[in-house]
């Protein structure tokens, strides 16, 4: 893209051998010049009615540059007024157009993460299910704001006010009037972060009950995460082709991390040995953490573990939390910044000095054993009888689960014969 100027058309622009080639100027969105081996033409490019449209304004040695330039900014008015730049009528009857068809063609065209499309579809369907066929000029001002009064007073599936999810479904509203009353009346929920964590002083109270868990896949799940500060949405998702043994390294890919990146994590050797016993005890030849519930299936978002492990241990905790609390961990062993930035895959495209920076796995692998190690003190796990299988995977004959060096049960093999989850 360059700044089209009269000199520039006339003695810069070369035909092309073959094909078409354009030069689009930098001042006027959809001006441009198109050139084939045997002609060059000035045109008008613009998305009209939800549709690409390409417009030929004349030929270059038929028409001057200041007129077609003229003419492209008189198109892109009649845009901007809502009318066709070819024909002059009316793009769009709004009054036709309902939420649900502004929800659909906004998600053909919003390049989003499979994720966050679902997320749009649940949260309308869920809070705006009413509304959904009707045309968008009828949602007035009073009902965007009694709905957000209603989402906020209503209870969520925790008991708590519903501030974020409030703010969060209005949000994903259509973006102009009637939401903008919402700033206006500055009636949005000022949403603070979440503190979360487990104590250090609680974590072997946590970790007792997570043991007493009666499905060996939720426990794994859960101390994984502690000890990995991994997204459960992105560890779900993981597959045994994601696990370098040999190398020690755990490669999630792009396609299911949060912030569309590839995120290389050096495993511990009590992570390596955690997800050897996985493999030795699998029950699906893709998923690390499957479900048994629905057999081709990960592990499911279901509260269930979460809500058995607060009522054994009386801690009151989320599986993000987890994650908060690994963070916190490793800035208390004073691990480096950019380091811990990498280990849970936090961006840092803002920083320029982090672009200098070359932190590769094994850079970050001592690192993190040193957060291993932290954790298993606190957590009170004698590695010395968490004894894996061999590195081809034999049938073990006796117990892997690993210990706490309290007065619990042991675990025999039967309780890896997991039931729903």
């Amino acid at each position: 893209m360059s700044k089209l100027t009269k000199q520039f058309v006339e003695s810069k622009i070369e035909s092309p051998t073959s094909g078409q080639r354009f030069y689009r100027d930098e001042d006027v969105p959809g001006f441009a010049v198109r050139v084939t081996p045997k002609s060059k033409s000035y045109i008008f490019e613009r998305r009209v009615g939800g549709a690409n449209r390409r417009i030929t304004i004349g030929k270059c040695d038929l028409i001057s540059f200041d007129t077609a330039r003229t003419q492209a900014c008189i198109m892109l008015g009649e845009i901007a007024k809502g009318n066709d730049p070819k024909t002059g009528k009316q793009i769009h009857k709004f009054d036709a157009v309902t939420l649900r068809g502004v929800l659909n063609k906004f998600l053909e065209v919003k390049p989003l993460r499979r994720d966050t499309k679902r997320n749009y579809i649940f949260s309308l369907n869920k809070h705006f299910h009413d509304w959904l066929d009707i045309p968008i000029t009828s949602i007035t001002k009073d009902m965007v704001e009694h709905r957000h009064h209603f989402l906020t007073v209503s209870p969520n599936r925790l008991g708590t006010p519903g501030h974020g999810r409030a703010n969060a479904a209005l949000k994903r509203l259509i973006k102009i009037n009637p939401v903008t009353r919402l700033t206006r009346n500055r009636r949005w929920h000022r949403i603070h972060p979440r503190q979360g964590i487990i104590p250090d002083h609680k974590l072997k109270d946590w970790y007792r009950a997570v043991s007493d868990h009666p499905h060996e896949v939720a426990r794994d799940f859960m101390l994984f995460l502690l000890l990995t500060g991994m997204r459960f949405g992105e560890t779900r998702k993981l597959r045994w082709s994601h696990v370098d043994f040999e190398n020690g390294i755990l490669v999630v890919p792009r396609e299911i991390t949060k912030c569309d990146r590839e995120h290389r994590l050096p495993l511990s050797n009590f992570l390596i040995d955690l997800l050897r016993k996985r493999l030795a005890y699998r029950k699906h030849p893709d998923w690390i953490f499957p479900s048994t519930r629905k057999k081709q299936n990960h592990l499911s978002e279901s509260a269930g573990m979460v809500k058995y492990v607060r009522k054994k241990s009386g801690i009151y905790f989320t599986l993000h939390d987890l994650r908060r609390t690994f963070l916190t961990m490793a800035a208390k062993l004073d691990v480096p910044p950019y380091a811990l930035k990498r280990l849970v895959n936090h961006s840092v495209s803002n920083d320029m000095t982090s672009r200098y920076i070359v932190l590769d796995a094994e850079r970050l692998r001592s690192h993190m054993e040193r957060i291993t190690n932290a954790f298993l003190d606190l957590l009170a796990i004698s590695t010395r009888d968490s004894s894996f299988c061999s590195s081809e995977f034999d049938e073990p004959n006796e117990s892997i689960q690993l210990i706490i060096e309290l007065n619990t049960v042991t675990t025999s093999r039967s309780e890896y014969d997991c039931s729903a989850i």
